[in-house]
C-alpha cells in the first residue's frame, strides 16, 4: 500500500484550510490523500431516536463536500475518505499508523486545522491536538485558516510567504527537522532559513552575572559554528536550496514567531517520549503552536541521533 497524506476534517473553516493545504501537499508529493472524519458514539436514550444515524448522515455529507472541494482544484489527485465512529485521538492515530488496513502503510504526513492561540478547531478541543501530536510517529502539520472570516484558505494565508523557516537545535533533533525543511523547500522552490536561538541559563540571572556575559563574542561564534555544522551536510544533499543560517541570542519561541511573518511553513522538532507520564510537547513547541500564524510542521525524532548524524557525515565526505 502506498503511503498517503492524511487530513482530519469536521466541516469547520479551520479543517477546510487544512484540507486545502493537505491536498496541495499530496499533489506535490504525488501521494494519495486520505480524508478522515471521526465522531465519538455515545450510547444514550436518544440513540433510539436516531441520533447515531443522524451523526453518520452528517458525516457523509461533510466527507462528500470535502471530496468535491478537492476534486474541483486537484482533479488528478487520488483521494479516499473514511468516517470513523470512535474517539478522535484513537481514530487519527490509528489512521496514520496504518492499523486500520491489513496491509496499510504508515502515513507520510498528518494535517490538522487549528485556530491557534490555545484553541484548536472542531473535534480537536482542549488537549486532543496535543494528544494526537504525542502519539503519532509521522510529522504533523497544523494549519490556520487565513483571509477574512469564513472565506480564508491555506493558499490565501501564505500568498506573501517567501521561505521555509526551521527551528534548529544543533544538539538534539536537528537532522529530523532539517530533513523535512530542506525537502519542503526544494519541492516548493523556496529558500530556507535555519534558525538557532538560545538564552542564558536562569542561574546567570540569579547570580547577577548575566550582564557581564558577552553574547556577541565567542558565544555567538560558537553558536554559529554549531549551526553550520548540522546544516552543512544538508546543504550538500540539496545544493539547489538557498539557505540562510541565523544564530541569535533570543527566546526561541519569540524569534520563530517573528520569522514566521514571512514563512510559508515553520518546521520544529518534537522529541518522542515513550513513557505515558509527563509532558510530550516541550515548552518552546507549545508556545510556537499557539502563537505562530502560518502552518507549522511538528517533526518527531528520537533523542539518540548519532547514527543519523554519522550517515549524514559519510554522505558529506563522499
Amino acid at each position: 500500500m502506498p503511503r498517503s497524506v492524511v487530513v482530519g476534517v469536521d466541516g469547520s473553516p479551520e479543517s477546510l484550510a487544512a484540507l486545502d493545504w493537505a491536498a496541495e501537499e499530496a499533489a506535490q508529493r504525488q501521494l494519495p490523500l486520505k480524508v478522515v472524519l471521526a465522531w465519538p458514539t455515545v450510547v444514550t436514550p436518544l440513540s433510539v431516536l436516531g441520533t447515531v444515524d443522524l451523526a453518520r448522515r452528517q458525516a457523509d455529507v461533510t466527507l462528500r463536500d470535502a471530496e468535491l472541494r478537492v476534486r474541483e482544484r486537484w482533479p488528478e489527485l487520488a483521494i479516499a475518505s473514511v468516517q470513523v465512529p470512535t474517539e478522535p485521538v484513537h481514530a487519527l492515530v490509528d489512521e496514520v499508523s496504518g492499523a486500520q488496513e491489513p496491509d496499510g502503510a504508515p502515513a507520510e504526513l498528518l494535517v490538522l486545522g487549528s485556530r491557534g492561540f490555545g484553541a484548536v478547531a472542531g473535534f480537536l478541543v482542549g488537549s486532543v491536538s496535543q494528544r494526537v501530536l504525542a502519539r503519532t510517529d509521522c510529522p504533523v502539520v497544523l494549519v490556520r485558516r487565513g483571509g477574512t472570516e469564513g472565506e480564508g484558505t491555506a493558499g490565501e494565508e501564505t500568498a506573501t510567504a517567501r521561505e521555509v523557516v526551521a527551528g534548529v537545535d544543533p544538539f538534539e533533533g536537528a537532522d529530523a527537522v532539517l530533513a523535512h525543511a530542506f525537502e519542503t523547500a526544494q519541492r516548493r522552490g523556496l529558500p530556507l532559513r535555519a534558525v538557532y536561538s538560545w538564552t542564558l541559563p536562569a542561574t546567570y540571572q540569579y547570580a547577577g552575572i548575566a550582564a557581564s556575559v558577552d553574547v556577541t563574542g565567542e558565544m555567538l561564534v560558537y553558536a554559529k559554528g554549531e549551526l553550520a555544522r548540522v546544516v552543512q551536510p544538508w546543504r550538500r544533499k540539496y545544493p539547489q536550496v538557498e539557505v540562510v543560517e541565523e544564530a541569535v541570542n533570543a527566546r526561541p519561541a519569540k524569534l520563530l514567531a517573528d520569522r514566521a511573518s514571512r514563512a510559508e511553513l515553520v518546521v520544529i522538532g518534537r522529541r518522542v517520549r515513550r513513557t505515558p507520564l509527563g509532558a510530550h510537547l516541550g515548552a518552546v513547541a507549545h508556545a510556537v503552536l499557539h502563537h505562530v500564524p502560518c502552518p507549522i510542521a511538528v517533526v518527531p525524532y528520537e533523542r539518540a541521533e548519532k547514527q543519523g548524524q554519522d550517515e549524514q557525515q559519510e554522505a558529506g565526505d563522499a
